[in-house]
């Protein structure tokens, strides 16, 4: 994900701020899109240096659900410091509640588009979050809410990235959901 500086590429203008979303790696069974494929952390984080970070040439460093901060009792620690190790650091996602988040990124996605606000706009390349995003349902009891129970990952990592203050403009992070 990346912060517009306020320009345009190609035919498209993304004002100042806008959040694009410009690649995505998504290691999920291809018959089942809310089953991951058992990844290792060590694996995901060469996954991402070497196919995500190298093609951008950006630092492998952005937020991640802070359930990979927990720590276990495991004598490696947490799964976030198995990337730190691996040479990709997250920072915990600033996650406020999930309505708050899926309310900004909603917010954004509608502004997308209009040329003095800030948007949220997607690549086509982002196949994962184009094939569970747009079809993924409203929580029963909680209609503002999502139904976690779905292939919600990309949204997820999505939310987090809306919600991500990036450390200079125009700065890459990435959004990692578990």
């Amino acid at each position: 994900m990346a912060e517009s500086p306020g320009q345009k590429v190609g035919d498209q203008f993304y004002p100042r701020k806008s959040t694009v979303v410009l690649d995505e790696l998504a290691a999920y069974r291809r018959d089942n899109l809310n089953q991951g494929l058992g990844w290792t952390a060590a694996v995901t984080a060469e996954a991402i240096r070497s196919e995500l970070c190298a093609k951008w040439k950006v630092h492998a460093q952005g937020c991640a659900d802070d359930s990979i901060f927990a720590r276990a009792g495991s004598s490696a620690g947490s799964i976030a410091d198995e990337f730190d190790r691996a040479g990709v650091h997250f920072e915990p996602a600033k996650k406020a509640d999930r309505i708050s988040g899926w309310s900004r990124m909603k917010r954004l996605l509608a502004d997308a588009g209009k040329p003095d606000v800030p948007g949220l706009y997607v690549s086509r390349s982002c196949e994962y979050f184009w094939a569970t995003v747009p079809y993924l349902a409203r929580d029963q009891r909680r209609v503002e809410d999502m139904d976690s129970s779905g292939p919600d990952h990309g949204a997820d990592a999505c939310r987090y990235g809306c919600l991500y203050e990036r450390p200079a403009i125009g700065a890459i992070g990435i959004g990692f959901a578990t």
